[in-house]
């Protein structure tokens, strides 16, 4: 995840090495002609928005009270900002579905990695995350090729600004195959605070 300014040494001391706190969710359809027309309920747009929410509302944003770090460590002042997109309903048998479940066991421990991305607005990082999520792209066939199958991604994106735009690191989750008959996404983002050393 993107703590560049923090050695891993001293978040491997510190338990846990983060805080997550929600902000807003909401559901969107993964229908082509949804995202094609990029209408209100596409998963781009939706994204785009929670995104742009959280961005502008950071400032506002405060860390968990209490100790919510272990003894050694304290919560970090500043936050990230971060998008989850999950598919809302999986398919219960099919073929295919024990390799899923492998890869859902792995990836859960050591999600698939992409990123650092640069991009000039919440626009640009959702356009990447749905490039990725078609497999189009260096990231996007990175993606499939280990996320084969009938086997569906689920994504983490962590958000900080850079200059005038931003920077995002990607994770990816590969789990169970989504039910194609519902094809909509939960999405929701939130904040989250690095513990780090205190000194």
């Amino acid at each position: 995840m993107l703590c560049v300014a923090i050695p891993a040494a001293s978040q491997q001391r510190c338990a846990p090495s983060h805080i997550d706190v929600a902000k807003d969710k909401g559901t969107a359809s993964a229908s082509s002609s949804a995202n094609l027309l990029k209408s209100a309920d596409s998963v781009g747009a939706q994204a785009s928005l929670l995104l742009r929410k959280a961005q502008e509302q950071l400032g506002k944003a405060k860390p968990p009270e209490g100790k919510a770090c272990s003894a050694n460590c304290a919560v970090r002042q500043t936050a990230l900002v971060t998008l989850r997109v999950v598919p809302k309903t999986f398919l219960k048998k099919y073929a295919g579905a024990e390799k899923c479940e492998g890869l859902l066991k792995q990836t859960s421990s050591r999600p698939f990695k992409f990123g650092p991305h640069r991009a000039r607005s919440e626009k640009e990082l959702t356009a990447w995350l749905s490039d990725v999520s078609r497999g189009k792209g260096r990231d996007g066939t990175a993606l499939y090729a280990k996320c084969d199958g009938r086997c569906s991604p689920r994504y983490f994106m962590d958000v900080a600004r850079d200059g005038d735009g931003f920077v995002a690191n990607l994770e990816v989750v590969c789990g169970p195959a989504r039910d194609k008959t519902d094809n909509s996404y939960d999405i929701s983002s939130g904040y989250r605070w690095a513990c780090q050393r205190k000194g």
